[in-house]
């Protein structure tokens, strides 16, 4: 499966589930066990994809393991030869998605798929394009050490500054894509890195519907690579370089919807 390469829909595919891996082979495989016993419940069909992100430990393995055990939803793995970053890993996995609506969501489980089921309630009584989880949210209940909540607010701050405050928590790993809007992200998505989720929130606004923010539990995890300080200034720069483009991205993105037709 190639990256960048988007499909139609498959009939009878309600969900997919887009997991992106980058050295991950101690915790995906109890997420992808949680994903699965909650899909067994799931009333609607659904489909599960991995990226691996140019791992060098043995998450495709685990990932490989996972998927021959997996009974209620079929599981893909899909690999970057080398590490691309979060941003091309989310867009390979919802381009190679088929279903309605593509939920990405962190191998490390910090929000768990159960989450899912609220989020798309307010697709249906919004029409929203876009639903994201929020730590933020007044409904939201939050596990996270001191030092990432002060990392975090200094973020926020800085994104009100540039304009970019689009919503209270713009960075949650646990977001709800309408199939059209994922296609606009893939066609039109350029940010690798550190401020893809920006770049997608730009984007979903300017389609039918918009975007929604939803409060979600949410719990810090041990083991991760993210560096709240180092990334913080990393994702701050992209963010700038992005003000610089995001008027022609967002124009760009209505043209995608206006092209695609809003399926509802």
């Amino acid at each position: 499966m190639s990256n960048g390469q988007s499909h139609s829909p498959r009939a009878g595919v309600e969900l997919s589930v887009v997991i992106p891996c980058f050295r991950e082979g101690a915790r995906v495989g109890a997420t992808l066990a949680d994903v699965e016993a909650f899909l067994e419940c799931f009333a609607r069909s659904a489909e599960v994809i991995v990226v691996d992100d140019g791992s060098d430990d043995n998450t495709a393995e685990v990932v490989r393991a996972s998927a021959g055990a997996a009974a209620s939803a079929p599981v893909s793995l899909v690999r970057h030869q080398e590490n691309r970053g979060k941003g091309a890993a989310v867009r390979t996995g919802l381009a190679a998605a088929r279903g309605r609506w593509r939920l990405m969501m962190d191998a490390d489980n910090s929000t768990r798929i159960l989450e899912v089921e609220g989020l798309l309630a307010v697709a249906r009584s919004t029409g929203a394009g876009l639903i994201a989880g929020s730590r933020r949210a007044a409904d939201a209940r939050v596990t996270a050490r001191a030092t990432r909540r002060a990392t975090g607010a200094i973020f926020r701050a800085a994104l009100w500054a540039l304009g970019l405050d689009l919503l209270s928590d713009t960075q949650c790993g646990f977001k709800l894509y309408r199939e059209d809007v994922a296609r606009a992200v893939c066609d039109l998505g350029r940010e690798d890195r550190f401020a893809f989720d920006l770049e997608h929130l730009l984007i979903a606004k300017s389609m039918p519907g918009g975007v929604a923010e939803v409060g979600v539990v949410w719990e810090h995890r041990e083991g991760g690579t993210v560096r709240p300080m180092r990334d913080g200034l990393a994702m701050l720069r992209s963010a700038v370089r992005l003000r610089a483009r995001g008027v022609a991205g967002a124009a760009r993105a209505r043209g995608a919807a206006v092209g695609a037709g809003y399926a509802g």
